[in-house]
C-alpha cells in the first residue's frame, strides 16, 4: 500500500496500471506452474474440475512469450513491479515466519489488524457482536 501510494503521489495513474498488470501476469503464470506441478507431483487427489494438461501448457507458452516481450520492451516497469513484489517479503518475514515474536510485537499487528478492519468495514473486532437495528 505504501509503494501504492508513492507511485500515486509521483506517477500517472497509467504506470500503476502498467506495474499492476505486470505484476499479475506474472502470479496467473506462476498459479499454472504450480498447477502442473501439482499434476505431476500428486495426481492421484481428488479435483473438482479436471483440465487436459494441454491446455495450461498452451496458456504457459503463451504466457512466457507475453512476459520475455514485456520484459524486453519495458524493463523499467517490468522491474519496479518486481520490486512492488518483493515488498512483501519483509512483511511476510516479520507477521508470518516470525513464530516466537516478543508480546508488544503481537499486541501492534493486532490493533493494526483490528483498526484495518474497522477502517475498512471488513469484518466485526474481537469480541464484538453484529450491532442490531
Amino acid at each position: 500500500c505504501l509503494a501504492t501510494l508513492i507511485i500515486m503521489l509521483v506517477g500517472d495513474t497509467y504506470t500503476l496500471i502498467n506495474y499492476v498488470s505486470f505484476i499479475n501476469y506474472l502470479c496467473y503464470g506462476v498459479t499454472i506452474i504450480g498447477l502442473i506441478v501439482l499434476r505431476w507431483k500428486k495426481p492421484k487427489i481428488f479435483r473438482p474440475i479436471k483440465v487436459n494438461l494441454l491446455i495450461p501448457v498452451t496458456y504457459l507458452a503463451f504466457w512466457a512469450f507475453l512476459l520475455i516481450f514485456s520484459l524486453y520492451s519495458e524493463p523499467v516497469v517490468c522491474g519496479v513491479g518486481l520490486v512492488i513484489i518483493l515488498t512483501g517479503v519483509p512483511v511476510f518475514f516479520l507477521g508470518v515466519y516470525w513464530r516466537n515474536k516478543p508480546k508488544c510485537v503481537n499486541r501492534l499487528i493486532e490493533s493494526v489488524t483490528c483498526w484495518g478492519q474497522k477502517l475498512c468495514f471488513v469484518v466485526y473486532p474481537q469480541g464484538g457482536g453484529a450491532e442490531e437495528d
